[in-house]
Parts: structure tokens; sequence; C-alpha cells
């Protein structure tokens, strides 16, 4: 289990769901983890519990979608642990409205989480990539970029427009040996979706939609995306850039 040994990770959004799964995947397979999350109590616990399994992690309780943030997050990493070899930019929010119901104030909250979150943590980390030429960035993305949902249409366009900044990215960051994907995941079994199911009218009815959109009858789990996270985070990918990987149970099949 070594496939990021002594390498820095960096994941944003690390309290729960994704981003613990992934945040505790890779110290498992020996990265030094920095865990940066708004949630104080919570992301500390998940730091001291890879600590507690052996692991190297320190959390950063920090706003990314901040300039002030990001640079509390990747300057703890560096002062900590080292340069940032892997960034996975996951920290996101949630919001369910018609178009006529949002608000600039709840549309630019949406992409300042989700979106300008991940622009800001990539300009940071990526000109010491540059420098050292290698480095890793994923995406956590969504299905959202390839098919669309009612009531989604800020989330659905911060989700887009990570893809597109990962593929433009990929294009500057080759030349340097750095490489940008996405992991796009179809229903995952994480708090955001517990949300969701607790404002639903019908959460019963909600629930049964999410299997039978999903071939394999099953919601997927946080690890299963952590798991694709790890791969493109690690060597075994080493010939992939700029693209995304659909983590959905066979929803876009049908």
């Amino acid at each position: 289990m070594t496939r990021l040994a002594e390498r820095v990770a960096v994941v944003t959004g690390a309290a729960a769901g994704i981003g613990r799964a992934t945040a505790e995947l890779f110290a498992e397979e020996g990265a030094r983890v920095v865990l940066a999350d708004v949630a104080a109590d919570a992301v500390e616990e998940v730091a001291a519990g890879i600590r507690d399994a052996g692991g190297s992690a320190a959390a950063v309780v920090a706003d990314v979608s901040s300039e002030a943030g990001v640079e509390a997050v990747v300057g703890a990493a560096e002062d900590r642990f080292g340069p940032v070899d892997v960034l996975v930019n996951n920290a996101g929010v949630e919001l369910k409205k018609l178009v006529e119901d949002t608000s600039l104030a709840d549309w630019e909250r949406i992409l300042r989480t989700n979106l300008t979150s991940a622009f800001l943590m990539c300009r940071r980390v990526v000109p010491g990539m540059k420098e050292r030429r290698r480095g890793v960035i994923v995406m956590n993305s969504s299905v959202g970029n390839f098919i669309a949902a009612t009531k989604s249409s800020a989330y659905g366009a911060s989700k887009a427009g990570m893809m597109a900044l990962a593929r433009s990215l990929a294009l500057e960051g080759a030349p340097y040996g750095i490489r940008v994907n996405a992991v796009c995941p179809g229903v995952i079994d994480t708090p955001m979706n517990e949300r969701n199911l607790a404002r639903s009218e019908d959460p019963e009815a909600m629930r049964r939609s999410w299997y039978e959109i999903t071939p394999l009858g099953r919601l997927g789990t946080p690890r299963d995306v952590a798991q694709a996270m790890l791969f493109l985070a690690c060597d075994e990918s080493g010939f992939v850039t700029g693209l995304p990987l659909v983590i959905d149970g066979g929803r876009l099949i049908q």
C-alpha cells in the first residue's frame, strides 16, 4: 500500500463523504495528507483518526473559496510536509432550486465554493509543480457534465466549470509533467445527498429513483470515488490527463 509513498497530498472538503474517504485512502497508500475544511471539529477528528491508524495527516480549518484560506492550507502543507505533489479539489456545496428561484447570492455562493475554490487552489500550487516538473490535480466534478437535472443550474454550472478548468490546466501543465483530471460521480451515498433527501417532498420516492437510474442497483460509496481519485493521483495513470473518469454505476450507458 505505497502508491503515494512520501507524496504530499492536499484534500479540500475533507471532513466528510468523498473528501474524507479520499484523505483516508491516500494516507493508507503512504501520502502525507493535509485535510482542509470549514468544519473544525469534524476535520480534526478525521485527521486524528488517520494518525491513530499509523498515517501522516494534518488538519487545517479554512475556507478555500478565499485567497486567505487557500494560503493557509497550502502554506501549512508546505511548512509541515513540503511542496504539494497531489491536489484534490473536492470542496463543494449543493443547491436544489429552479433557476428563477436562484438568487444572485445563491449563484455566487455555489460558484465560489465549488469552482472558484478549485481555481484558487490550482493557481497556488501550479507554479511549484511547474518548477519541480511534476504534480497531479484531481477535480471532483459530476455526471452533470453529461446529463441535466432539474433544480441544478448553479450546481451543474459549477461542476461543468471544474471539468473545463481541468482540461485547460491539463494542456498548460503537460509540458511540465503535470497531470490534471476529474472524477464525475453519479449518485453517491454521502451526507450531501442525505441533505437532498431530507429536503425532498417525498424522500422515499427520491431514493427509489436513485436506484432505478443506476444499472448496478446500488448507490455508490465515498470509497468507490476515493479509489478513482487514487488511480488518477498515482503513477498507474501516468499517461492520463485532461479527462473525466465517470463513477456512476452505469447511469450514463442507458
